[in-house]
């Protein structure tokens, strides 16, 4: 298919299907033959005339011995042991052991085939619904499996979806926002003299610089009138590069391109995206039929369940661009999460309508990021309509707030057990805790000090047991009938009826307020 007159049809060769084969097989033998990028799928061969170049075919060594393909340029998988010299196939050919199972090797090249047909649509989709440099390498750093970064040809960073330790040392204007290379760093690379030759490179190579500890696979960037306008880089920090690497990196490259030619970048400007979010956490109107049309471009819907998490970094770290590092790693373990960077931390919005965890799973999937980055994380409640995301991400905001006054050595909280909290907290926002209380309850605390009777916690046991007389006598050591006696002192005492469903909830608040109830 050609989108503005570039070619973005993705095809693939053996070598790519060898560098996926080798995570799960063994493969014994494997001959290249004027390997080029032309495979389309797979077939199973049982001795067929008709055959494809376009297609690899795959069977058992006894299927090819018994009908041997004369035909040269064929590319096939063997399972088993080949018979016949490898230089005189004039194929493409890999062999693995024969104790494997022929037809689970052919619907695992089959699923190749359709995750490379599906990662590439998507970089597609991205640029037909508006996207641009940011959402392109979000979907390359999930493909590539390392950390990624676009930088233009002044050394601003165009598109970095998360830094991590070995990246190198970049700097962030606190004014502008924008991310760009150390000066020291730039001063090397204009004075390198293998640098300034990679400059004129086109298509994907590699790039070891004499400071740095790790390779990269770069390209460079030229637009359709073959101007020089930056360059992508992969960096080889999470897993080894493998050959067929710098064919997918000059497949990515081509949308790129697109999406400079149609100017689909701001500099270190967040995703629109990510826009939309901010004006919904501060309440400022967005087009709603906008905000649908990026959620699909994530495959949600603006009546998905979903639950905000606020991410809060507890204590201070030097560590450059930390937030966009809790970003990235808790969008790597929750795939179904969109994580953008705000005060003090991040903002996860989880979409559990497609999630493979629940809301009760979060904390277990999370710990140890948690515990790696001292973080401290609150979860709202359940909601249906992504417009009110701004309401549920200060539930969870607040859910950390109240859940560190009563458990400051938990690092997750839902605001669900702390909305009586909540609630309860607004009571003093105008008046004292003392006006608040009625004169009877505190008329009983005074009784409680100056006689030394236990009339508080009495009753403090009686509701924490919801008023089952039985639990509460033996909670206190009490005999049941002098517990009865106890309950109806307190009541004439102060005045009161705890048969009276308001009464009692009127007291357990001041008792709370108190903190005389946890």
């Amino acid at each position: 298919m050609r989108l503005y007159n570039y070619d973005t049809k993705l095809l693939l060769n053996m070598q790519i299907l060898v560098d996926n084969l080798e995570e799960d097989y063994n493969i014994s033998f494997f001959c290249r033959w004027h390997d080029e990028q032309r495979l389309t799928g797979a077939s199973i061969y049982y001795g067929q005339k008709e055959l494809s170049s376009d297609l690899v075919y795959v069977a058992k060594a006894e299927v090819y011995a018994r009908f041997p393909i004369t035909e040269k340029g064929i590319c096939r998988v063997i399972v088993g042991k080949l018979k016949e010299k490898p230089d005189a196939l004039l194929c493409s050919v890999i062999e693995l052991e024969e104790s494997v199972c022929w037809e689970s090797v052919f619907n695992y090249i089959q699923e190749i085939f359709i995750r490379y047909a599906s990662w590439s649509q998507k970089l597609e989709d991205i640029l037909n619904s508006g996207g641009g440099l940011h959402e392109l390498c979000v979907s390359a750093m999930d493909f590539f499996q390392n950390p990624l970064y676009i930088h233009d040809n002044n050394f601003y960073v165009l598109a970095m979806p998360t830094w991590v330790v070995g990246m190198g040392n970049i700097q962030v204007d606190e004014n502008s926002g924008n991310i760009f290379f150390s000066q020291e760093k730039i001063q090397k690379l204009q004075k390198s003299p293998a640098y300034i030759q990679t400059l004129s490179t086109r298509g994907a190579h590699i790039w070891e610089p004499s400071y740095g500890t790790h390779r990269m696979l770069y390209t460079n960037i030229w637009t359709s009138d073959h101007h020089y306008c930056g360059r992508f880089l992969l960096h080889e920090l999470n897993r080894s590069l493998k050959p067929g690497d710098f064919l997918m990196v000059n497949h990515f490259a081509t949308f790129l391109r697109m999406a400079f030619d149609r100017n689909l970048f701001k500099r270190n400007d967040v995703t629109s995206f990510e826009k939309i979010i901010l004006k919904l956490i501060k309440g400022e109107a967005i087009e709603q039929r906008y905000l649908v049309k990026r959620l699909e471009m994530l495959g949600w819907e603006l009546t998905h369940e979903y639950i905000c998490l606020k991410i809060e970094i507890q204590k201070e770290s030097k560590e450059i661009l930390r937030h966009q590092k809790i970003c990235s790693s808790v969008n790597i373990i929750l795939k179904d999460a969109l994580s953008i960077s705000v005060e003090n931390g991040a903002l996860t919005i989880c979409n559990l309508t497609l999630s493979q965890y629940s809301r009760t799973e979060l904390p277990v999937k999370l710990e140890g990021l948690c515990r790696e980055m001292n973080l401290t994380m609150g979860c709202s409640n359940h909601f249906y309509d992504f417009t009110e995301v701004g309401e549920y991400s200060r539930q969870a905001e607040k859910a950390i707030q109240l859940g560190l006054q009563r458990k400051p050595k938990e690092y997750f909280f839902y605001f669900s057990d702390y909305v009586l909290d909540y609630i309860i907290g607004h009571f003093t926002e105008e008046f004292s805790i003392r006006s608040i209380c009625s004169d009877s309850i505190l008329a009983l605390v005074e009784i409680d000090r100056q006689k030394g009777t236990e009339y508080m916690e009495t009753l403090a046991s009686y509701f924490k047991n919801g008023g089952n007389q039985t639990p509460t006598a033996n909670d206190l050591f009490i005999h049941r009938s002098t517990l009865m006696y106890r309950l109806e002192r307190i009541q004439k005492l102060i005045g009161i009826d705890l048969e009276d469903s308001d009464t009692r909830l009127f007291i357990q608040i001041a008792m709370r307020l108190l903190g005389y109830l946890n």
